[in-house]
């Protein structure tokens, strides 16, 4: 599973993560856990499922949904970030959230498009 989700990371233009040095609070053996786990689960055997109907832009931008809708908005910066460098346009993007506003509502909607402009932005300032 581990190498599936690594396949999966690298396809998406990401790699499996170093877990201490994305979460330097952690004690490291947590994080190194939390790090094989988010690789294995998420990118293995949610994003690798085999014989799955939805490709990867298609599961990138329902992330970038449910991210929006739940207020993550650490993570929705992520990836926003991972959409833009996966080929995905901002148009996309910004239409993905414009049509979240029907189902989650004008606050959740317009934070994510303030946020997806913010990493546009930074992206153009060659910043991220």
């Amino acid at each position: 599973m581990y190498q599936r989700g690594a396949e999966v990371l690298r396809s998406i233009g990401g790699q499996p993560m170093d877990g201490p040095k994305r979460w330097p609070a952690l004690p490291p053996d947590q994080a190194e856990d939390i790090a094989r786990k988010l690789t294995e689960f998420c990118f293995g055997d949610t994003w690798g499922r085999p014989g799955s109907h939805l490709d990867l832009k298609t599961r990138r931008l329902i992330t970038i949904a449910a991210t929006a809708a739940m207020g993550r908005e650490r993570q929705l910066r992520g990836h926003v970030a991972g959409a833009l460098g996966q080929g995905i346009s901002e148009g996309e993007i910004v239409e993905t959230l414009v049509h979240l506003i029907a189902y989650c509502g004008f606050p959740a909607g317009l934070t994510a498009i303030d946020i997806a402009n913010e990493v546009f932005a930074e992206r153009k300032a060659g910043r991220a």
